[in-house]
């Protein structure tokens, strides 16, 4: 739940809709991140469609990739409601709870490769320092193979993962 009050989905026939379309697709109970919406259906589903988009959509960035962003930032944030549950789900794609573990503690000393390491360096000074980001946080990026394209991706799953966790600090999301 939240600090803020919450329509139950028999309440709104929209809202219902979106929570089971969420549903259907995780095979879970609506999350809470998600409940915090039900105020504005409209801002709901255009949250989950953003997601869906940068989360499952066409992509040079692995699934893996886009996870680890999502520890990365969250981690970042001190967010542990989306640590947990992006954390979870990186375990489910790599299946190696220790990799997601030692990225979500310091990814510096974890044992990534050059293109995801490039990666978390750069999500996570878009996420503490976004106003020194400079021309060359995106050579970096390019220099370890990653196209344009990707790199939107990497910006925009960052952004992201900065965008929901601090609509889980800032209502009082709580971890299911």
């Amino acid at each position: 739940m939240s600090w803020i009050k919450e329509i139950k989905k028999e309440d709104n026939p929209i809202l219902k809709l979106l929570y089971e379309t969420a549903e259907k697709r995780t095979g879970e109970k609506t999350a809470n991140v998600l409940k915090v919406h039900s105020l504005k259906p409209k801002t709901l589903e255009a949250h989950m469609s953003l997601y869906e988009t940068i989360m499952f959509g066409e992509s040079e960035l692995s699934r893996k990739q886009r996870e680890m962003i999502g520890v990365v930032v969250s981690s970042a944030n001190q967010c542990p409601y989306c640590a947990y549950h992006h954390g979870e789900a990186m375990v489910h794609v790599t299946e190696n709870r220790e990799l997601m573990e030692e990225i979500a503690k310091d990814y510096k000393m974890a044992n990534l490769n050059e293109q995801d390491l490039a990666i978390c360096v750069y999500s996570e000074k878009l996420t503490k320092t976004s106003y020194k980001m400079i021309e060359d946080d995106i050579s970096l990026l390019r220099s370890v193979g990653l196209s344009d394209e990707a790199i939107f991706d990497v910006n925009q799953i960052t952004a992201y993962f900065n965008y929901v966790n601090r609509i889980v600090h800032g209502l009082g999301v709580e971890l299911e």
